[in-house]
């Protein structure tokens, strides 16, 4: 039995993913032979492949929105002159800072197939970091692999352009099972259908309503929840052996948004949700 860990997109909300490892790794002893990640799953993918779980739980509940992000003086006026709204030159620099040349040895040298989800505009295909990739490649694919469209911009690799990987893979469960994965441990940020509430915000169309930050925000997320959806579906009706760990309901109303205190009790939420599944 080859065990797959699968960790799913969705920015801050990654937090809950990282109270799930926390269980399966730390208490209940689960080594991963095959670790797999899209977005903010790509980062957190590379030290659930370490071994590092404490790390990446400390990561989570210490960064803020500036140590990720830098929309500027101009705010959204950023995607006419530049195409995208934020720039990711701290996220970046925060890649470099955990992505080392001893932390990808310790990969490799723990045995552990490691793959980042990323999409190809040109080839319209999702494609994946390894742990067999140069260092700076890897990292720039940790990197596309985070920047979700319009919002963040494009990331050049190799005379192509990439974005988020979760533009057409949320969930990397047949990239796990590709590596020779068995059985899938599967962590989604959005709840099942039937635990997701109406939200309360409205959308109107009114001068000043900031469409970037809000309208086109709840689509992106909308349309990743729906693919989760889809792929767990699809995975299910081919009869995967999986274990899917989903939050009971609604997370934080922004995944862009990156709090110290929200993302400590999404951690928290994903341990008590994991051990009450996986006892």
């Amino acid at each position: 039995m080859s065990d797959g860990l699968v960790l799913g997109g969705g920015g801050s909300l990654g937090a809950f993913s990282v109270g799930v490892l926390r269980w399966l790794a730390v208490d209940k002893g689960l080594h991963f032979d095959v670790v797999t990640g899209t977005s903010t799953g790509a980062l957190s993918a590379v030290l659930a492949a370490s071994g590092e779980v404490g790390l990446l739980s400390d990561l989570y509940t210490n960064v803020e929105t500036r140590d990720i992000l830098y929309a500027g003086l101009l705010g959204d006026a950023n995607m006419v002159l530049h195409g995208y709204v934020n720039s990711v030159d701290p996220l970046r620099a925060l890649i470099e800072r955990y992505l080392t040349p001893a932390r990808l040895a310790r990969i490799v040298s723990r045995g552990v197939k490691l793959r980042i989800a990323i999409t190809s505009l040109q080839r319209g295909l999702v494609e994946y970091g390894t742990e067999t990739d140069p260092l700076p490649e890897l990292r720039e694919k940790i990197l596309a692999s985070a920047c979700q469209p319009v919002l963040m911009p494009t990331i050049p690799i190799g005379g192509y352009d990439y974005l988020d990987g979760g533009v057409m893979q949320m969930l990397p469960i047949q990239a796990a099972l590709d590596a020779g994965a068995t059985r899938i441990y599967a962590c989604a940020t959005s709840a099942a259908p039937a635990d997701r509430a109406p939200i309360t915000r409205r959308f109107p169309n009114r001068h000043g309503t900031d469409v970037l930050n809000y309208t086109l925000r709840r689509a992106v997320l909308l349309l990743a929840t729906q693919q989760t959806d889809d792929t767990l579906d699809l995975m299910a009706a081919r009869g995967v052996d999986m274990r899917v760990f989903r939050p009971a309901g609604n997370l934080a109303p922004s995944p862009l948004e990156f709090s110290p205190s929200e993302m400590a009790a999404m951690v928290d939420e994903g341990y008590l949700r994991a051990q009450a599944l996986l006892p």
